[in-house]
């Protein structure tokens, strides 16, 4: 390619240096982008604007998952029949008028940018009349053109239609998930926004059918069992810091790998990176679900960083992670650390650690271990009664010598190769998930509920994006009058007594995580909780011959040097290594 000296060649393009304008149908479609980025972002602004409206009940209905057509409608102030055109205008809006406004915005929306980004890259059409009018108003606009202006007879407040989203950016509609999991986006929003606003009702409609709803009543507590369930433990808890207020709201869910945070700032719901790296680094040690409502003065965060209004900047960040952190201790039940207590003048202190300890800390149980798993009830109380000391047997496997078991509760081997230590828990976990995969693989068995499981409405909307692979694995759902119940499940293991709902929450989460793989392939991953809470637990006193039988079995699995959590079993210190480190080569 020949370019001229007003040319610049780069990556193989030639580029013209002559600075233009670009057309309103180029800028325009470049800053819908921003602000629009999938059927979800449409939905959030109407609701902001419908919130600053003064709404009291807002319902948002989308067809196939808001791919042909999304509405949300509002029983707020309204619109005239005059600001209509300025309201689908680049930057025309009621919420500030002034540059010393933008330093202490309290209103949801206040770019101006939302409907007319909405408008460039769909086919638009709102109705709205304010009380005390006649008559409303509707508006058309097509691709950011206004094609239709006329009075029309409509309900109090204001409905929004969009229809055929992205029309005018084709590349951005091929970036689309399926319907299920666009709308499962929205119904997390329409969720979000209720916990947020508990006093105002609000509804979604999927293909004309009913789905989440809230009362309105003003009870957040309530709003949160209807979307976590009714029987878990929600916890509650305020701290101030000086500049800011964090109400919080968890319901632990053990085994989770992660937490689920939805964080509003001011009633402005967030994706923002501090809160984020605050919440993931102190919400781990109490895995679940979690609702941090911030509140503070306008002036001390400026909302006018990010187009879409998904982050914030805080003048104090560190009241933010503080906030996060005294809230997290106060629900999980943590004081902070106390210092040290003096001994008691007169009494006895603890004897330091002994090292090398066979027996010292309790004295064995009779019978063979994996006999005691076999039954969990009796498990950890049978751990409590004494049995005398054992001798080591004489059925060691070959090459291998069990020395003994260390104050931590590792146990060391000698073999032909050098020492090993072994994690029993990690061990008993690998052998025992083996086993119950071997039972479950050969006999697996789908049972029907007594009664349908009628699932939150959190879980529901999981388990329907992903019903086909759910039912490949073995769950039978139902589907009536908006409620979404289980039917029956695949079991696991006669004895496991798995709850449904909680395997099936288990197994959403975990796929949800990584994506590796199929459900039914991490319905199969569940087993090594259920193991891990079978398996001996690590500093529990065992006997030589229950040490040299975990050994045995170990070796047999298929995958004996792994957890199915992918912890280590054992640490080998080989001949040379030791003869190594002690400079004997």
């Amino acid at each position: 390619m020949n370019c001229s000296t007003s040319c610049t060649k780069k990556a193989g393009r030639c580029f013209d240096l002559k600075i233009s304008l670009l057309p309103e149908a180029v800028y325009s479609r470049i800053a819908a982008g921003e602000v629009v980025e999938r059927p979800v972002s449409v939905v959030k602004e109407a609701v902001e604007n419908a919130l600053d409206a003064g709404a009291r009940d807002i319902r948002v209905s989308l067809f196939e998952g808001g791919k042909v057509r999304i509405v949300v409608e509002d029983d707020g102030e309204g619109m005239a029949f005059d600001d209509l055109p300025l309201a689908v205008a680049r930057h025309g809006t009621s919420k500030i008028s002034s540059v010393e406004e933008l330093e202490t915005i309290r209103s949801l929306g206040f770019r101006g940018e939302a409907l007319a980004s909405i408008a460039a890259v769909s086919k638009l059409e709102i109705r709205s009349r304010r009380e005390g009018d006649e008559l409303g108003g509707l508006i058309r606009v097509e691709g950011g053109r206004v094609v239709l202006h006329v009075p029309a007879p409509c309900a109090k407040g204001t409905s929004l239609s969009v229809e055929d989203l992205f029309c005018t950016l084709p590349a951005r509609k091929k970036f689309l998930k399926s319907a299920a999991s666009e709308w499962r986006r929205v119904s997390s929003l329409v969720r979000d926004m209720a916990v947020a606003y508990p006093s105002l009702r609000f509804s979604e409609f999927h293909d004309g059918r009913a789905g989440f709803s809230s009362t309105g009543d003003g009870d957040r507590e309530g709003v949160l069992r209807s979307l976590w369930g009714d029987g878990g433990d929600l916890r509650h808890g305020t701290v101030r810091t000086a500049n800011l207020q964090l109400e919080c709201w968890c319901m632990p869910f053990p085994g989770r790998a992660r937490s689920d945070v939805t964080a509003f700032v001011n009633g402005r719901a967030l994706s923002d990176p501090v809160i984020r790296g605050a919440a993931g680094s102190l919400c781990r040690s109490l895995p679940g679900n979690w609702v941090l409502l911030f509140s503070c003065a306008p002036d001390v965060v400026d909302v006018n960083i990010h187009p879409a209004k998904a982050e914030v900047r805080f003048r104090y960040p560190g009241e933010v992670f503080d906030a996060v952190q005294q809230a997290v201790l106060c629900l999980s039940g943590e004081a902070p650390a106390m210092p040290a207590i003096p001994p008691i003048p007169g009494g006895s202190s603890p004897a330091p650690s002994a090292g090398w300890s066979f027996h010292e800390r309790g004295k064995p149980v009779e019978g063979p271990l994996f006999g005691r798993v076999a039954a969990p009830s009796g498990f950890i109380q049978d751990r409590e009664e004494s049995a005398p000391e054992e001798a080591v047997p004489a059925f060691e496997p070959e090459g291998v010598r069990f020395l003994g078991q260390i104050a931590s509760g590792y146990l060391v081997f000698e073999t032909e190769e050098g020492v090993v230590v072994m994690d029993p828990h990690a061990a008993h976990e690998r052998i025992g998930y083996e086993r119950m995969q071997r039972l479950s693989m050969a006999s697996r068995t789908v049972q029907r509920c007594a009664v349908p499981l009628p699932l939150p409405p959190s879980l529901a909307a999981s388990a329907r994006e992903h019903r086909d692979g759910l039912e490949t694995a073995g769950f039978r759902f139902s589907d009536q009058d908006g409620v979404f119940a289980v039917d029956a499940f695949p079991t696991l293991l006669g004895d496991a007594g798995e709850d449904p709902v909680r395997l099936l929450r288990g197994v959403l989460l975990e796929w949800n995580e990584d994506r590796k793989g199929t459900l039914e392939d991490t319905l199969w991953r569940r087993l090594a909780t259920i193991a891990c809470g079978l398996s001996v637990k690590l500093g529990a006193a065992m006997s030589p011959s229950e040490c040299l039988s975990l050994w045995r079995d170990l070796t047999s699995c298929s995958a004996p040097w792994s957890c199915p959590h992918g912890r280590p079993t054992v640490l080998v210190l080989s001949k040379e290594k030791l003869e190594s480190f002690f400079g004997r080569e």
